[in-house]
């Protein structure tokens, strides 16, 4: 009776074991925002649940921007970061259709640095902002063939920004520091994300 049992269990385990690694799966990506912004995802898992990674954004700009009139010259910097993490499950609802549900945490980096080079009016203003959120993620996928998947969600978001603005005038001696902070919720259409990935 003893063996039957081991047997029985050995039987379960290795069958339980080998569903599972051929459950196993990975996915590569890109993602459109507004059709203008894009990104790369990577999310590796089962066929029903997920975790989800994002390079939301990276953007970066230098200016440098010379006048004849003095009051308009000016340079320029800024940079941005963005990624999100998350879980995503997974259900079919009809043949090569799914529907996807789950949720991101995220963060983004704001840097500005600006200077106007006038020498009747000098100014510099510069701004670092911290961004963490949450993202509740709604949305569904069209599989094509074996590998390919063409997706579109809705993410609802939560977003505090914290971080400090300053502002400097040379000739007015002005200086001034301000301790930003605000919360934004909701969803509009950056809140829309489609992307077309590879699955294997």
């Amino acid at each position: 009776m003893k063996k039957v049992i081991i047997t029985l269990i050995a039987l379960t385990l290795s069958t339980f074991i080998m569903a599972q690694e051929k459950a196993k799966i990975k996915e590569i990506g890109l993602t459109f925002r507004n059709l203008d912004q894009f990104g790369f995802s990577y999310k590796v898992g089962t066929e029903q649940s997920l975790w989800r990674f994002n390079a939301v954004s990276m953007l970066g700009m230098n200016e440098d921007r010379s006048s004849d009139k003095e009051s308009e010259d000016r340079d320029s910097n800024n940079f941005g970061l963005g990624f999100s993490a998350g879980k995503e499950y997974r259900k079919p609802i009809a043949q090569n259709f799914e529907y996807r549900y789950g949720f991101d945490l995220s963060f983004r980096y704001d840097h500005l640095k600006e200077n106007n080079g006038s020498t009747t009016d000098p100014r510099k203003r510069k701004e670092n902002l911290f961004t963490p959120g949450i993202n509740l993620v709604f949305g569904l996928n069209y599989i094509i063939g074996d590998h390919l998947i063409i997706g579109a969600e809705i993410m609802p978001y939560l977003r505090y920004t914290f971080g400090q603005i300053s502002e400097e005038r040379a000739i007015q001696e002005y200086s001034n520091k301000v301790d930003h902070s605000d919360i934004r919720y909701g969803f509009d259409s950056s809140s829309v994300l489609l992307s077309l990935a590879y699955q294997f």
